[in-house]
């Protein structure tokens, strides 16, 4: 047991330098200029009949939230709710809506290439 509990503090050492090690690498994204570099994020998520858009977007971003909803709307989506938050210099959008035809399905990939090519 005293084998197994030293082998776990060492266990925990190597994740609190590792987790360390992350949070300094991270602070050094968060200067002026990388973070907006890597916006837009965009996530799709098809959960059987449920779609989840995850969205973030910069401030600066002129993203038009009605002409997203057209797109889900054109592809089969029936949205029912949409949400965001502003914090710091970005915006986090959330997107939940069913599926209309659910025995077809829907193609998340084009539903995805083109959101991408309305926030871009």
């Amino acid at each position: 047991m005293l084998e197994q509990a030293t082998n776990y503090v060492v266990e925990l050492k190597q994740n609190a330098e590792e987790l360390k090690r992350r949070k300094v690498e991270l602070e050094g994204d968060n200067k002026v200029g990388s973070q907006d570099e890597r916006l837009p994020v965009l996530t799709i998520r098809d959960m059987d009949s449920i779609l989840e858009v995850n969205l973030i977007t910069g401030l600066n971003n002129n993203l038009k939230l009605h002409e997203v909803l057209s797109v889900l709307k054109e592809e089969g989506v029936e949205v029912e709710s949409a949400s965001y938050s502003s914090v710091g210099n970005q915006t986090f959008y959330t997107i939940h809506g069913k599926v209309l035809y659910s025995r077809i399905g829907i193609e998340t990939s084009r539903v995805h290439e083109r959101l991408k090519r309305l926030i871009h």
